[in-house]
């Protein structure tokens, strides 16, 4: 069995694991894999791809790359001169910048690198702010949008607290629930932000250099200098870390820790689509990357449940 065919397999059995069926995909992508084994060819290339789709029909060109170009984003993560298929610059089929997935290792590095920005307030709003998107999964948006008063205590008295998301992009607001650990870091950025500006120009949780509630347009400047200090740029081989690439990591190590836990993946769904603010769970899957560790981690669920059925 060929490395292509072995992935192929984890590939197939991940995403079905998730609730894709993949009929078509399948049989289309297992003829895919058994040409380029009759071709030699071990990695997959855009010419490769182009090559094979051309003996369909015109009609189903487009569908069987774009099977192709989801399968060879999986491949990337393993094989990293994989050449997702293109046609004259343009992905077929939908397409998404592949996202990161951020290691713990890198999410110490963002925070370190944040918090050599000038001057310390605008550090702790962006370490405090990071620090936020990786343990809710918040839009950036959503995040920039929180006011003091969206911010609360619960009534536990453990010191855990909630934070109100109201400016969402389906204009729905829900609660998202925050450890003691998360409000304890909040509150600290908030006395340094108060100490700084006693006269608040905003009722903005997160402020920039000047006091005023994070722009969009600054977000995004800021946080392409914190990743060049950190080091996640990007490459030839490599995607640039993204703000939005908290919230598919969120999603992807939640539901990892979650399959680890001995739970069930059906009934995860739609808890992680209400925690991110997703108006069902088919847009959750799309937020779901076929990482090696959610691979390792649906495989090690499928062999224990194939143990105990035996």
């Amino acid at each position: 069995m060929t490395g292509l065919r072995e992935l192929l397999e984890g590939y197939l059995a991940t995403r079905r694991a998730l609730g894709f069926k993949l009929a078509t995909p399948g049989k289309a992508l297992d003829a895919f894999v058994g040409w380029m084994e009759e071709a030699g060819e071990p990695t997959i290339r855009h010419d490769l791809a182009t090559a094979w789709a051309s003996q369909f029909s015109r009609g189903t060109v487009l569908e069987y790359l774009n099977y192709v170009r989801q399968f060879a984003a999986h491949v990337a993560w393993f094989d990293p001169a994989t050449e997702i298929p293109i046609l004259d610059g343009r992905p077929y089929g939908a397409h998404r910048p592949r996202p990161l997935i951020f290691t713990s290792d890198q999410i110490d590095m963002l925070l370190a690198a944040a918090g050599r920005l000038t001057p310390q307030v605008r550090a702790a709003s962006w370490q405090t702010l990071l620090g936020l998107l990786t343990v809710t999964g918040m839009r950036i948006s959503e995040a920039r949008n929180l006011d003091d008063g969206d911010i609360a205590l619960d009534e536990s008295g453990d010191g855990s607290g909630w934070a109100r998301v109201t400016d969402t992009k389906f204009g729905k607001s829900r609660l998202v629930p925050l450890r003691s650990s998360t409000m304890a870091a909040i509150n600290r950025y908030q006395r340094l932000r108060d100490k700084t500006f006693p006269v608040p120009k905003t009722a903005a949780v997160f402020v920039a250099r000047r006091g005023t509630r994070l722009a969009r347009s600054t977000a995004g400047n800021t946080f392409r200098e914190i990743r060049e200090m950190a080091g996640l740029a990007g490459g030839p081989n490599q995607p640039a870390a993204r703000l939005h690439d908290f919230r598919h990591s969120f999603a992807t190590t939640t539901l990892i820790g979650h399959i680890r836990g001995g739970g069930d993946v059906d009934a995860m769904m739609p808890v992680l689509s209400a925690f991110l603010g997703h108006v069902g769970p088919e847009a959750t899957y799309w937020y779901l990357s076929n990482t090696p560790e959610l691979a390792a981690a649906l495989a090690e669920r499928i062999q224990a449940s194939g143990a105990d059925d035996e």
